[in-house]
């Protein structure tokens, strides 16, 4: 409390502007705005818990995004079920070395695109010859926009493509014509320029747009134009051939292939051959194997996203000396963190079943060390991919198998490692009636020709499809992969769409918007007690006011003076 004196003070209180202590010489501002912050301690501690929730929903995103880049890399190991049973699928991929027996570069000769259904193997390839286009010339004109002064109608195109008429007027020049041949260059496939040889010499060059086909031309009426200017000779042939058509030929495997185009494309299935040169004297080994360079790269992403994501949640486990944690340990003993890691653990101490004997990812030289990180023998590693392919597929791809061709996996979220049973399939009036796994069938729901392993069941999620139209038993074989696993593990936890992380984030959100209008009205109340605060204290000083005015009144009429007893 302080003195102000009587004539006061013009003071602010929120959004208000009063007297304070005119009469009472109170400061009954810093009174009222105590009584105020009194009522809002709530709200403060309200904005403590939205700016925590804050700031472990950002820590949460954070372990989310991490976790999804480990499962975006184990994505590109894993087996692929479905219709699309090798899209995308690195293990599927294949890749292939090109080699020449001479100085010749390969890549001079031929570009080779290779897709995943190219068969594996060696192959020899020699280009005996590159398709041309048909290409010929006029004789050569001083000034191509002087008008010849023709009149006619001819036509030119390339063998089997559309025919149009070239109607061609007195006033038309060497650019006129090729303009008009343009024209119609999408129906004809011919196509006309203007070449300035010297600053006296033009010529019109017409080239077909396709290889292997040569040009066509008829005179129709009127004016023998191409042979006026001289493309055609006296005895209607081409005067002057720049370049002569032809197919391409090349020997594969030593079989003479030839086709009127460099792109030879249904050769081989999964092979695409672009002749760029031709050197028959060069031979040309294509190796076609698998990507072992891709399938490296796969699980070298896989790592670096693993042991970044593990560097997150040793950051998270930090505890110092004294037993306190730091304010970067957002997520220092959370559920979900601990959860996610703890499942991506277990996984490196499953043996998993691989052709050739390797059972842990150790074996081929993926080790942890003592942060559970992931280190790599890269010797181990490449005489893995090199020499034992199939056993490093193994390890990370799901091996499955069934005993019906009418039967097949349509897709596999299951967090299950191994499956081998019967299912019972009963067929009846052109549907799937029942389903059973050792007489249950309470194991999956039918849907036409789908049939998915029920939530909380061993089966859950499984999508099956039988397109057969008979009662069948399928004996069925399903050996998860690391990569499947961890796919289907990470799932759970970091999808946008139901996962764990997502849900607790969202949860946070909806109690930080309760929050936020808990702390609202809290602030309204506490301006509602401001502003009956500030008219109780008006009040007070109205009355003492009048009160002194009273007492100074009855000391003037008795004519006692302030400082009498």
């Amino acid at each position: 409390m302080s003195e102000i004196g009587s004539a006061g003070s013009i003071v602010q209180s929120g959004t208000r502007l009063f007297l304070v202590g005119g009469s009472s010489g109170l400061d009954t501002s810093a009174l009222i705005e105590a009584a105020v912050q009194q009522r809002l301690r709530e709200a403060l501690t309200i904005d403590v818990k939205i700016e925590t929730n804050n700031v472990r929903s950002a820590a949460l995103t954070t372990l989310q995004e991490l976790g999804g880049d480990v499962q975006v890399a184990l994505t590109a190991l894993r087996g692929a079920f479905g219709l699309s049973s090798t899209d995308g699928a690195i293990f599927e991929a294949k890749a292939g070395t090109l080699t020449s027996d001479t100085a010749i570069d390969p890549s001079s000769l031929v570009s080779v695109t290779i897709d995943e259904t190219a068969p594996t193997g060696s192959n020899e390839i020699i280009v005996q010859q590159k398709a041309q286009v048909h290409r010929i010339a006029s004789d050569t004109t001083t000034d191509p926009a002087v008008a010849f002064g023709l009149t006619g109608t001819f036509r030119l195109r390339l063998a089997g493509e559309g025919i149009r008429d070239i109607d061609i007027v007195a006033t038309d020049t060497l650019q006129d014509i090729a303009d008009k041949i343009n024209v119609e260059t999408d129906s004809t496939k011919v196509q006309a320029s203007i070449i300035k040889i010297s600053e006296t010499d033009f010529q019109l060059v017409l080239s077909g747009t396709e290889t292997g086909l040569n040009l066509k031309r008829d005179v129709i009426s009127g004016d023998d134009i191409l042979q006026s200017i001289g493309v055609l000779d006296g005895v209607s042939a081409f005067k002057n051939v720049l370049q002569v058509e032809q197919d391409s030929i090349i020997e594969y495997n030593g079989i003479t292939i030839t086709r009127d185009s460099n792109t030879i494309d249904d050769l081989i299935t999964g092979i695409g051959i672009e002749i760029l040169g031709a050197d028959p004297a060069t031979t040309l080994t294509l190796d076609v194997g698998n990507d072992n360079a891709g399938v490296k790269a796969s699980i070298e992403n896989f790592v670096t996203a693993y042991n970044t994501f593990r560097d997150f949640v040793l950051q998270n486990q930090v505890v110092a000396s004294d037993g306190s944690v730091s304010d970067e340990t957002a997520l220092f003993g959370d559920n979900l963190l601990e959860g996610l890691n703890t499942s991506l653990q277990r996984l490196f101490g499953i043996n998993f079943t691989a052709t050739g004997g390797a059972e842990t990812l150790g074996e081929i030289g993926l080790e942890l060390d003592a942060n559970n990180q992931i280190i790599i023998d890269e010797s181990v590693l490449d005489d893995a991919i090199i020499n034992n392919f199939d056993v490093v597929r193994a390890l990370f791809q799901s091996q499955y198998s069934d005993d019906n061709a009418e039967f097949n996996v349509l897709r596999n979220d299951s967090q299950i490692q191994s499956l081998n049973f019967a299912l019972d399939i009963t067929y009846s009036g052109g549907a799937i009636t029942n389903v059973a796994v050792g007489g249950d069938n309470t194991l999956f729901d039918i849907s036409g020709s789908s049939i998915t392993g029920k939530i909380g069941t061993i089966y859950q999620g499984l999508v099956f499809a039988y397109v057969g139209t008979a009662s069948t038993t399928v004996n069925i074989g399903f050996e998860q992969g690391f990569a499947d696993l961890g796919v289907n593990v990470l799932e759970g936890y970091v999808s946008v769409v139901g996962g764990l992380i997502q849900g607790e984030k969202l949860s946070l959100d909806n109690q930080n918007d309760n929050l936020s209008g808990r702390a609202t009205r809290v602030r309204e109340r506490a301006e509602d007690f401001r502003e009956r605060l500030i008219d109780q204290y008006a009040r007070f000083e109205a009355q003492l006011s009048r009160a002194k005015s009273i007492i100074a009144q009855l000391r003037a009429i008795l004519g006692i003076d302030n400082n009498d007893n």
